[in-house]
């Protein structure tokens, strides 16, 4: 017997990653089948793979499809996520922390189609100005912006940029993300001396169809709302320069109140407030604005409580009264406040205990890494004495290594020679022992080590090296035949990332000329593409020639000779 269930539908919000839109469960599902039911097949398309991921969980950023079940109301339509799905925060037996749920939020969620557009619009019109203006002197999409307190914390925004030697970050904000994870990012930017824009590709003015995510955001920012809508597309092209619409609102007295009326227009940069004090960006100061008002007000507020000195008795009792009442309000306020700081004090414990929890999933981690490599330890520590500063790296803990190595050789670091014999000694030996992939792996951490001694003569490739270190990670996994630094279980599914329209397709070229060199095409698509997937993705690579990066081709070469590439850019 089926059974009934008062409210099954658990995923509340789904993301909808050929528009960006959010659809809301409760809406969308009580529409017409001859609505829903076309979208149930496409959902059913994506899991076989027939086409591009579809609908998504808002939170975790895993396919869904929709399926029905029986209400207390009769059959019921929901969203649910795919059989055998990694853990979700909103799932009924959920292990993940609040912590997984921001995260979920924030970073999990697959880049749909309009947000990779919108960020390509605004970084273009960032580089019209930078051409015409000169007012942008910098722009970088997807850059990592690093504490200047604290180096092991970072973000990365959807576009870097410096405007009259201002540094001005802008964020695209298309779906839902918790205020916990704004706070943290503007805190960020404004501990870093640095301006942040938001950027929505719609914004909604009428309260009630408002996201809490747009309002979180709106009022937060001197309630100024950034739109890089159709028109403000069409006003920079025409201008070579980045046009927003701003909406805000307009505080104006009504009686003893404020009011607030929507006004728009259409602006660039140089129109806008960059505040130095709280590094918020904005056209229209609407706080000042209010406080002119709320002069006005309180003026006439004076005025006419003067007045009231002249009523009768019977007035000054009906004001007694009212100012009891007040206090009464005012009581109930305080009952109220002493009853969220308990909140608090418990959100706080429950945020300890999450802690706590986090420290043991990295303790197993680090664990698991050390269990692995056991053999590489045991040689470190029996055949190598006096450790050389690189060698020391190695015994460091699993989240560290990558950073310090990095660190070691952008600080000018020359490897001495038993440097290099360390390096290719235990390198030769991890290759031979790599049996299973795993990402975290002493071969890939020697990897990273040989590319960097290869690219240490030339401190330029060594800063650009973070932007094309998967790319020869890629690479090397074709050169030796394994996949390494991945956690991909084949070797065909390294190139077939990269043919993802959604992945780095820019770096295609370069698997497939690495596939040549080493592996040979043919070879490779008989040995190791089975399904064919690849193949398939070729064709469809030649038939939309998308744009090649050319411009790292040099030191893709630095790191491997005899990888050579047409039109190289000097």
């Amino acid at each position: 017997m089926e059974k009934v269930t008062e409210n099954i539908r658990t995923i509340e919000t789904v993301l909808n990653l050929d528009t960006g839109q959010i659809i809301y469960a409760n809406t969308f599902l009580e529409l017409g089948d001859h609505i829903v039911f076309p979208y149930r097949e496409k959902c059913q398309d994506a899991y076989k793979k027939k086409r591009e991921p579809f609908l998504v969980c808002d939170t975790c950023g895993q396919m869904v499809q929709i399926s029905g079940g029986k209400g207390i109301k009769g059959k019921i339509k929901y969203f649910k996520h795919l059989k055998d799905s990694n853990d979700c925060p909103i799932k009924t037996d959920t292990k993940l922390s609040r912590e997984d749920i921001l995260r979920g939020k924030f970073n999990g969620q697959q880049e749909g189609v309009l947000h990779i557009e919108t960020k390509n619009l605004i970084y273009d019109f960032l580089c019209l100005n930078k051409e015409t203006k000169g007012e942008i002197s910098f722009a970088k999409p997807e850059m990592v912006n690093k504490s200047e307190r604290n180096y092991l914390e970072w973000k990365k925004p959807d576009i870097t940029s410096v405007f009259k030697e201002k540094k001005l970050v802008f964020e695209i904000q298309l779906a839902t993300t918790f205020l916990d994870v704004l706070c943290e990012r503007q805190h960020f930017y404004k501990e870093n001396k640095t301006f942040i824009i938001w950027v929505f590709k719609k914004f909604e003015i009428e309260a009630d169809k408002q996201r809490f995510t747009q309002k979180d955001i709106f009022y937060s920012n001197n309630r100024n709302a950034f739109i890089l809508d159709q028109e403000a597309i069409n006003l920079s092209n025409i201008n070579n320069d980045l046009f927003l619409l701003c909406q805000y609102q307009k505080p104006t007295a009504n009686v003893e109140n404020i009011v607030y009326e929507w006004e728009s227009k259409y602006i660039n940069l140089s129109e806008l407030t960059f505040d130095e004090a709280s590094y918020k960006v904005y056209y229209f100061d609407v706080d000042k604005a209010e406080n002119k008002v709320k002069l006005e007000i309180d003026k006439k507020i004076s005025e006419r409580k003067e007045a009231e000195k002249l009523l009768n008795e019977e007035r000054e009792k009906i004001r007694l009264q009212e100012i009891e009442k007040r206090k009464e309000t005012q009581r109930l306020i305080e009952i109220e406040q002493e009853e969220l700081r308990l909140q608090e004090i418990e959100r706080e414990k429950q945020h300890e205990k999450n802690k706590a929890g986090r420290q043991k999933a990295i303790d197993e981690e680090q664990q698991d890494y050390e269990n692995k490599n056991a053999l590489f330890f045991e040689r470190l520590k029996q055949n190598y004495t006096n450790l050389s500063p690189l060698q020391i790296i190695f015994n460091s803990e699993l989240n560290e290594i990558h950073t310090k190595i990095d660190e070691l050789f952008r600080n000018g670091y020359n490897p001495t020679k038993g440097d290099l014999g360390f390096l290719k000694i235990e390198y030769q030996i991890e290759l031979g022992n790599y049996k299973t992939s795993f990402r975290n792996s002493i071969l890939y951490f020697l990897s990273l080590a040989i590319i960097h001694t290869k690219l240490k003569s030339n401190p330029d490739y060594l800063k650009h090296l973070p932007r094309i270190e998967r790319v020869l990670i890629a690479v090397l996994s074709i050169k030796e035949k394994k996949v390494i630094g991945y956690s991909f279980k084949t070797l065909v599914e390294i190139p077939n990332h990269f043919y993802n329209p959604k992945g780095k397709i820019e770096f295609a070229h370069i698997i497939l000329e690495a596939i040549k060199t080493y592996y040979g095409l043919d070879d490779f698509l008989r040995i190791e593409d089975k399904k064919g997937i690849l193949k398939r993705k070729l064709e469809e690579y030649n038939i939309a020639n998308p744009i090649k990066e050319l411009s790292y081709n040099q030191i893709i070469s630095s790191v491997f000779k005899d990888l050579k590439f047409e039109n190289d850019i000097s």
